[in-house]
């Protein structure tokens, strides 16, 4: 029996010594309106006991960007200018391309002369959209 009565005290000891888990907690607001919580009043706070349940989670601390990472962003601005700057050129090229298939020229009775003329436009429109894949992938993957 000594022996129960002891593992008895030695529980009892152990429960009664932890901490409390109903502590109070006040919510202090400074006075440049920055709100903290904390089982002590602050000073020179406007601080009020909460007693509704909180849930705490653990504060990660947040990783300063690295100059790698400041680069990234920099190259994805720089990919996102060079991108709308070929939309432009697309847009524009696909305009020249629509009013040269619109223009029959005295010259070209025979179609082969007509698709010869518009070679080069349609060559400019493909080689934009190419580069403009490019950039897009490019972009892409540096997310």
């Amino acid at each position: 029996m000594k022996h129960l009565s002891a593992v008895y005290v030695v529980s009892l000891l152990a429960f009664f010594s932890m901490p409390a888990a109903d502590a109070e907690v006040f919510k202090c607001i400074n006075p440049d309106g920055k709100i903290s919580y904390s089982e002590k009043k602050e000073a020179n706070a406007q601080c009020s006991l909460v007693t509704t349940p909180i849930n705490v989670v653990p504060a990660t601390s947040a990783a300063p960007a690295s100059r790698s990472n400041a680069e990234g962003v920099g190259k994805l601005d720089a990919s996102r200018g060079q991108i709308a700057e070929q939309e432009r050129a697309l847009v524009e090229a696909k305009k020249a391309l629509t009013e040269q298939e619109g223009i029959r020229l005295g010259d070209e009775k025979n179609y082969q002369r007509v698709l010869d003329r518009l070679k080069p436009y349609q060559d400019k429109v493909a080689e934009i959209e190419k580069k403009l894949a490019q950039l897009r992938e490019e972009q892409g993957k540096a997310k």
